[in-house]
């Protein structure tokens, strides 16, 4: 069972500081954590995971038991041992293959069946086995089964998935047998916010009486929908969230969503965009973005960022870089998610500095307003983050 505590909140927004104590460790929040779908981040080592200071990564419960297996897993003493991990793990519940695998999936009550693509086998998961598979890989912090619609569904829709995943979160809660292990529900409701409310409001309902969930977790978010309704959803859950327990936005997002998110009350991210975006050659700095496939770059005898403690930086050139990436060498692309990687977390360390000492607020809206903090091609302007948000942090 976890035991989070929140630290200080900050007068101007509803961001906050947090420590949430895990089995295997401790996380100061807000946290960023890196993604490992079957166990690693894309290339990138356990030890080299450490060097970067992640005090936690995600890993994937569907592609993890299609893949590996909760019996070679279970052999191999846990997802810890079997990954070289000894830090803390959250894995997600699959719940997201409900969405990106549409096309390869039957939903009903009882669970969601799915076509291997490996074999074509069938692969069945509901509530229970969700919860025993994540028991039997040991995760520090495991998630409930849920569907997540997309952005083009309708409302009625949306209060399906909003009430097959409380019946399903209920069910979860029955079977779970390891209290050492967390367990989040996850509120749905896409871009309606009663629906939102009304998920949350039955997920809180299940624990009356009983023991409390030790976190909350937002998910079906960044799943199509405008920039504008991602804006608006998230402000309008800020105020209603438990504040006792840390928040979890799932698979967001770029810098800008998590700093806004943050004055939302968030407390713990995860995205997929440090490592995807450096296999393209895509970095973050602190003076903007880089492509380094550029030709400017060629014989740019600089590190990615000059400011930046990343091995990466330490050591490299931004025109070797781009040697390795323009001759297709797989270096290159996991230099460049160490870099990212390294990014995103010191983007979260400035961020508790921030609210430690008060200047949040201004650090926000100075972050959000700065076009050298865009980060994907769907944020090309200033204007694509809405001035909504940017107002919303005094609001």
């Amino acid at each position: 069972m976890t035991n989070f505590h929140v630290r200080q909140e900050d007068k101007k927004t509803f961001a906050r500081l947090g420590r949430l104590d895990l089995k295997h460790g401790a996380l100061e929040t807000p946290v960023f954590m890196p993604v490992g779908t079957y166990g690693t981040v894309r290339g990138i080592s356990s030890f080299e995971l450490r060097s970067t200071d992640s005090p936690i990564m995600l890993a994937n419960t569907y592609h993890m038991y299609v893949r590996a297996g909760t019996d070679l897993i279970g052999r191999m003493g846990g997802l810890h041992s079997f990954i070289g991990w000894d830090r803390p793990i959250l894995t997600d519940s699959g719940g997201f293959q409900i969405f990106s695998l549409a096309q390869q999936r039957k939903i009903t009550d009882e669970g969601v069946t799915f076509k291997n693509p490996e074999n074509g086998d069938t692969i069945h998961l509901n509530p229970e086995k969700v919860v025993q598979i994540q028991e039997c890989f040991g995760s520090d912090v495991m998630m409930v089964l849920d569907e997540c619609p997309p952005a083009t569904a309708t409302p009625f829709e949306v209060k399906e998935a909003v009430e097959r995943t409380t019946r399903w979160a209920e069910r979860a809660r029955a079977a779970r047998s390891r209290s050492d292990l967390a367990l989040f529900p996850i509120i749905q409701g896409g871009s309606i916010d009663e629906l939102r409310r009304k998920s949350l409001r039955d997920l809180l309902q299940l624990e009356v009486g009983r023991d409390p969930w030790e976190g909350i977790a937002i998910g079906g978010m960044s799943v199509g929908e405008e920039k504008m309704t991602f804006v608006r959803t998230l402000h309008a859950l800020r105020g209603v969230l438990p504040t006792d327990r840390p928040h979890y936005l799932m698979g967001v997002g770029t810098p800008r969503d998590l700093v806004f998110a943050v004055s939302c009350g968030v407390d713990m991210f995860d995205c997929v965009l440090p490592s995807r975006n450096g296999r393209h050659g895509i970095v973050m700095t602190r003076h903007g973005r880089l492509n380094l496939f550029n030709a400017q770059y060629q014989e740019d005898k600089r590190p990615i960022d000059e400011n930046c403690r990343c091995d990466t930086c330490k050591n490299y050139s931004r025109a070797f870089l781009r040697h390795l990436l323009m001759i297709g060498d797989a270096l290159g692309g996991r230099l460049a998610t160490l870099h990212n990687i390294v990014y995103f977390l010191d983007l979260m360390h400035e961020i508790r500095g921030r609210i430690a000492d008060g200047s949040f607020s201004d650090f926000a809206k100075e972050f959000l307003e700065d076009p050298k903090n865009i980060f994907l091609g769907v944020e090309k302007t200033v204007e694509s983050y809405p001035e909504a948000g940017i107002l919303a942090l005094h609001s």
